[in-house]
């Protein structure tokens, strides 16, 4: 294949890797800006058996790889055109976990003996070796290892080659170490030191989202983890669970909508109970909107005294919102409001302004008394 052809396969390739199917990504800093990458595998050829994944060793694909001197060579010429700021590379496993990372490194690392100041995202394999990870933490603002799944027992048998406690857990460990490391010796002034973060495959083996979300909790928690990504799971033909059903896209967006309450709102999975249905499956609502419709007695929130903790749980009512709340008090009217992103049309239902509200809560939200 020529080059251009390589590009296109494991640029597509990559869709089943934290970002969506093209030959560009995004990334955000610290700051909050987003920053765009050229997204590649290095190869699709890969030793490991998962058996969800269309690059599995075995299957009868087409198979295609870039040399580190060809990736360096792409994203320059990308990056002097402007038209990325960096580079997200994964790979498929080359023979195994510490030959693949040592790979990875080359790129890493020529790029930056060029003089490279861009942004490097390297998604590390399972089983990577601590001194290679202290190495890519050298070179990359961002690394870290997929868990795709929330237990041992599920992991091996949609992964079976790897071993969840050592090989995943262990390496979320020590990128939770290393990043605070960096962020001591460097600060944000420096290199941005781009967060812990990790991947879920969500359907294949039709976990409930109850255990989902407590894997995020307990992530965030023991990992610090930022940002988990959600991939829907889609049978792949050729594969162990080509016969299994795929996974709605809502759920995954819902699952996304969880994490946000999680990390930014202050919630805990087991306040997240109300928004399951028996089964501990998310249903395709809000579950925002959800949580405050089922909770009658904490509304309406009075927007001149409502804690902090309470504004957030208004829907329309976001971190940022709620703080220029509170700096901004007394509010007379929602036209303030609105000035500061509140979404009103969500928000009204649950909220007073000098003692006026709207009076049907219920048949706003759509829920029956």
């Amino acid at each position: 294949m020529t080059l251009m052809e390589r590009m296109r396969v494991l640029s597509e390739g990559t869709k089943y890797d934290s970002c969506n199917q093209s030959a560009v990504c995004h990334a955000f800093g610290p700051d909050g800006r987003c920053i765009q990458l050229y997204k590649t595998l290095m190869t699709n050829a890969c030793s490991g058996e998962c058996t969800y994944c269309p690059n599995r060793c075995g299957r009868d694909s087409v198979r295609a790889s870039l040399t580190p001197e060809e990736i360096v060579k792409i994203t320059w010429s990308f990056y002097r055109r402007n038209a990325i700021e960096g580079l997200f590379l994964s790979s498929g496993v080359i023979g195994d976990a510490e030959r693949t990372a040592e790979k990875q490194l080359e790129v890493a690392s020529l790029l930056r003996k060029q003089g490279f100041t861009g942004y490097v995202h390297i998604r590390v394999m399972p089983g990577t070796p601590k001194y290679l990870l202290e190495e890519i933490a050298d070179t990359a603002n961002k690394f870290g290892v997929n868990a795709e799944t929330t237990s041992s027992m599920n992991y091996s048998e949609i992964c079976p080659n790897f071993d969840y406690k050592n090989d995943v857990l262990q390496r979320l460990q020590w990128t939770r170490d290393l990043i605070n490391k960096k962020r001591r010796e460097e600060g944000f002034r420096g290199r941005i030191i781009g967060a812990n973060d990790t991947q879920f495959v969500v359907g294949a083996l039709q976990e409930p989202d109850r255990e989902i979300i407590g894997t995020v909790e307990r992530f965030m928690d023991k990992y610090e983890l930022r940002r988990p990504y959600f991939m829907s799971f889609d049978p792949v033909p050729s594969t162990p669970l080509e016969n299994n059903e795929a996974s709605p896209l809502w759920r995954e967006t819902r699952l996304y909508q969880t994490s946000y309450l999680l990390k930014d709102y202050g919630l805990t999975a087991r306040d997240l109970d109300g928004v399951l249905d028996d089964n501990g499956f998310l249903l395709d609502v809000d579950p925002k909107m959800l949580l405050a419709s089922c909770s009658p007695d904490m509304f309406p929130v009075n927007i001149n005294t409502a804690s902090r903790e309470d504004l957030l749980r208004v829907p329309g009512i976001g971190p940022v919102g709620a703080n220029r709340i509170l700096r901004s008090r007394p509010i007379s009217s929602e036209k303030e409001l609105a000035r500061m992103g509140v979404v009103l049309t969500r928000a009204r239902p649950f909220i007073e302004i000098n003692g006026k509200r709207q009076t049907n809560l219920f048949s706003f939200a759509g829920v029956g008394a």
